[in-house]
């Protein structure tokens, strides 16, 4: 589905890196009982984890997974980056059966995780690994990739290698959705900072970017670049990027 054509109420106005925008409508019913699909998640997972999971659920609230859902293909492999306990991975599938999701993180246990909950889901056909997605063996093409809170996590001289690899991992027109953090307003990025320095320690790199960099920088390499800002109670400045391969 195209990102114009994508009906939402939590953003009224979407625009691309160029800055044309387009109006957009209710999203009601799109994604089919999200909070149960995030229930039957976490109760899967140990208390810390459970705790985490609830977390992040929190962060990402229904509507803000339901834009990603939209933009994501309705079926075939997707690549999840990062894909940690299998949070996101266990969601968007229970969304699209039809989605065939590969994860990759560096953490085996994770992965573990991962494996076990998709399972206890009955979503067969989904592939995790453990492994860094900057030189992990992935074997492409995929229909569709999702990076969600990740890419300012890796250290920026890795950041468009990453993409490019992305790129090259999809097929012709394929998806690659990413969820980030954009540099404004200057009290939302702090308050996130501070969140993720909590989260990771003092000493990980910590790269942000506005979202036209990213913007500039996808469409450098051959994608067509769509993006929405969606607001939250909290004052986290959510971006979420559609970015479609062209050829």
């Amino acid at each position: 589905m195209a990102l114009a054509q994508l009906p939402v109420t939590i953003a009224p106005r979407i625009a691309s890196f160029d800055g044309s925008s387009m109006r957009m409508s209710s999203l009601a019913g799109s994604t089919p009982k999200p909070r149960k699909a995030v229930s039957n998640i976490a109760r899967l997972l140990p208390p810390v984890e459970r705790a985490y999971a609830n977390i992040r659920f929190s962060i990402l609230r229904p509507k803000l997974l339901s834009v990603m859902d939209l933009l994501l293909p309705d079926a075939g492999r997707i690549l999840d980056i990062g894909c940690g306990f299998g949070l996101f991975a266990a969601y968007f599938g229970q969304t699209q059966p039809d989605r065939r999701i590969v994860g990759v993180d560096p953490n085996s246990r994770r992965i573990e995780m991962a494996r076990h909950v998709c399972h206890s889901i009955g979503l067969e056909g989904h592939e995790f690994y453990a492994g860094d997605a900057r030189d992990a063996a992935l074997e492409g093409p995929f229909d569709g990739a999702y990076i969600l809170d990740v890419m300012h996590h890796i250290p920026e001289r890795d950041q468009l290698p990453m993409l490019r690899r992305l790129r090259d991992l999809l097929a012709p027109r394929g998806v690659l959705v990413i969820k980030d953090i954009t540099t404004e307003p200057t009290f939302g990025l702090e308050f996130t900072r501070l969140l993720d320095r909590v989260m990771v320690g003092w000493n990980d790199p910590l790269r942000y970017r506005h979202h036209r960099e990213w913007g500039e920088m996808l469409t450098e390499l051959g994608f067509h670049v769509r993006m929405v800002r969606v607001p939250d109670i909290l004052p986290y400045p959510h971006v979420v990027i559609a970015a479609t391969k062209q050829g």
